[in-house]
């Protein structure tokens, strides 16, 4: 027992990797003594004082055929890409870190780059401080402010409101303290700031009908429920340690897979130079992954909510707002936690504890499995994955993506939505109430005077792909149904036809293909054992294009959410599928217009822009906490390998005994 009690100690144990500074790889994120001397070689270069700020501060990565032939060991040099705020003008920068100097500094007329914490404090404080705001508390019967807590949001762009050009930011308020437990805030409907962060000007005060406070939502506080009675413990255990091998700078190595991760401000986590070993070789499958852009529409015309059209990424960053991981609750209590550090709005950094977990499962699955009804046998073994998470909170809304790599030869893409619905104060107490249908025409009634409005959520994943090697091409497999000709027991069959992208753009489905289609990124240079060109499935589990009006202010600067796939001949400046600039934008700059030429996408490095879509209609079920809600997409290798690479997957065995 004295084994199974050290094999039990070790199989509940949280592991964390110690970053040192570095960096020890090209693709590592900037070092905080490299944002440091960053911001020493502007200052010394006269293009920035003291108050400047640095809304975006980000490795300048090396051109890809540097990276892609770089081994461990040869020196590689170090560039930083900058967007600064000084005296209320943006400016973009490259510094070239290794060469100890600026390469250059322009000006961006009309640039509006992601909300930095100074302007959500000079907001919320100065809106506060408007008299027309205590008026407004006070005819909704609030006498301690300290009862109310307001918190900014992005401001969407709508021509024609007169707040074009102006750095901008709306202020909706609650009821509650969000220090003792945010679940229990209660909107305060009808109320409004609009605030210029420039200036610290509140440029209106929205101040419309007053809604009744719903009460607390039961389940909390005084009215906990009692716990059910608790379960034996579950629990997923590695009782002779991680098969994970974390080096330098997040180099992750996990059976065939090796990949490198990097953290960032913008994207939350960046994958790179991801590759498998099939046993005679290391293969390129991705060069790159990232999410990279999350955009949340709201369906409600109310003034006070109608701007709700967050673009989560440009606008806040995933790797700005990333969350400190639980072990137990985000992941297994035997992974990998990993600090993350990211520079700051004011040229130095901040460390987020456990913001990265890397853990391996047993999925309770069978990788593979056969039963031979002649001796009553079955042979197979079971599956295990690694998942590499990193958890995000944006608002009311906790977002867990995950990078799932399989035994087989697959990669998913997780992304699952929890938190709390955004909820809006009504009259109605139940759907018999007078006022229930008009008060549920944009939501669901998710408890008595609480409405969650509807919403959409499109995380777009920015994919370069190598198959076996840069230069690939996308096809469309597409089954066809036909009369089946020689039979004379058939009256029809499918059969499958293969077809080749020729040009950038949104890849719209063949409605002649009535059984549906594949899609494939392929090599065309390459040939497997059985003669084929290798490549990768895009299994799309999960997808939503939008509905909306494309002349709808919001979707002027999301019209990558009008189709599921986009590509795109890859550009070192293409890496965001709603533009470098979309907080307040008026247009489009991403992927509408970085296909806008159509250049060839044969046998050329290509990159895809994937989106798990969903539209989400809350139910009571959401309601007070939101369950975990998951959506997914998979890379399948498809005539890649010669056979499947899991029939020698060996995943051990597990002792008990002495």
């Amino acid at each position: 027992m004295k084994k199974l009690a050290a094999l039990l100690f070790i199989a509940f144990t949280s592991f964390a990797h110690a970053q040192e500074e570095g960096p020890f790889h090209p693709m590592d994120a900037l070092t905080p003594t490299e944002i440091e001397n960053t911001v020493k070689l502007l200052a010394a270069a006269g293009d920035v004082d003291k108050d400047t700020r640095y809304p975006t501060m980000a490795l300048r990565e090396a051109p890809k055929d540097v990276i892609r032939s770089w081994k461990k060991g040869q020196p590689f040099t170090r560039a930083a890409f900058v967007i600064v705020q000084k005296k209320g003008k943006i400016f973009e920068s490259v510094v070239d870190i290794s060469g100890k100097k600026v390469l250059s500094f322009t000006e961006k007329p009309g640039a509006q780059p992601m909300i930095m914490d100074y302007e959500w404090a000079k907001a919320r404080d100065n809106f506060m401080a408007d008299p027309r705001f205590k008026v407004a508390m006070e005819k909704r019967g609030f006498k301690d402010m300290k009862q109310i807590f307001c918190t900014p949001n992005s401001a969407g762009s709508f021509p024609g409101d007169g707040l074009q050009g102006r750095r901008i930011l709306k202020v909706p308020c609650f009821s509650g303290d969000e220090r003792l437990h945010p679940l229990l805030a209660r909107p305060i409907e009808g109320l409004m700031g609009i605030v210029d962060t420039n200036s610290g000007e509140v440029l209106d005060v929205l101040d419309r009908e007053v809604v009744a406070l719903p009460p607390a939502p039961d389940g909390y506080g005084k009215t906990l429920p009692k716990p059910d009675k608790p379960l034996k413990p579950i629990a997923m255990i590695a009782p002779k340690g991680p098969n994970i091998d974390l080096s330098g700078n997040l180099e992750i190595k996990w059976n065939r897979w090796q990949m490198h991760a990097r953290a960032d401000k913008r994207a939350g986590l960046i994958l790179s130079l991801v590759r498998f070993d099939d046993g005679k070789k290391l293969r390129d499958v991705a060069y790159q992954m990232n999410l990279s852009e999350l955009f949340v529409p709201y369906m409600s015309p109310d003034p006070t909510w109608s701007y709700r059209t967050f673009m989560d990424a440009g606008e806040f960053g995933l790797g700005y707002l990333i969350s400190s991981l639980k072990p137990g609750v985000d992941c297994p209590p035997n992974a990998i936690f990993v600090d993350l550090t990211f520079p700051n709005d004011i040229g130095g950094t901040y460390t987020r504890p456990a913001a990265l977990c890397v853990f391996e499962r047993a999925s309770g699955d069978p990788a593979w499995r056969h039963y031979v009804a002649k001796d009553q046998s079955v042979s197979g073994v079971p599956q295990v994955e690694l998942v590499v998470r990193h958890i995000p909170t944006l608002g009311n809304y906790d977002y867990v993506i995950d990078y799932v790599f399989s035994p087989q030869g697959n990669i998913t893409l997780r992304t699952g939505a929890t938190g709390f619905d955004a909820i809006k104060s009504v009259p109605s107490k139940d759907m018999e109430s007078a006022t229930a249908l008009e008060d549920t025409q944009y939501g669901n009634l998710i408890a008595p005077y609480t409405v969650a409005i509807n919403h959409d959520h499109y995380f777009n994943f920015r994919l370069d792909l190598d198959i076996d090697g840069p230069k690939n091409s996308l096809v469309r497999d597409a089954f066809y149904p036909g009369p089946a000709k020689g039979s004379v027991t058939r009256k029809s069959l499918w059969t499958l036809k293969t077809g080749r992208y020729t040009a950038e753009g949104p890849i719209v489905p063949d409605h002649a293909a009535t059984g549906g289609e594949i899609w494939r990124i392929i090599n065309p240079n390459e040939k497997s054992g059985l003669k084929f060109n290798p490549s990768y499935w895009i299994n799309t589990n999960h997808q939503a294009n939008s509905i909306l009006d494309p002349n709808d202010p919001p979707q002027l600067r999301a019209g990558f959410t009008q189709q599921t796939l986009w590509v795109t001949k890859r550009r070192d400046d293409q890496y965001w599928a709603a533009g470098l600039y979309p907080n307040l934008s008026t247009k489009d700059e991403g992927l509408p217009a970085f296909v806008s030429k159509k250049e060839s996408i044969i046998n050329e490095d290509l990159v895809l822009w994937y989106n798990v879509g969903f539209r989400h209609a809350p139910r009571p079920e959401d309601f007070p906490i939101l369950p975990t809600f998951w959506h997914e997409m998979t890379l399948r290798p498809a005539f890649f390998f010669d056979r499947d690479p899991s029939m020698t997957f060996n995943p051990g065995t597990l002792e008990t005994k002495d």
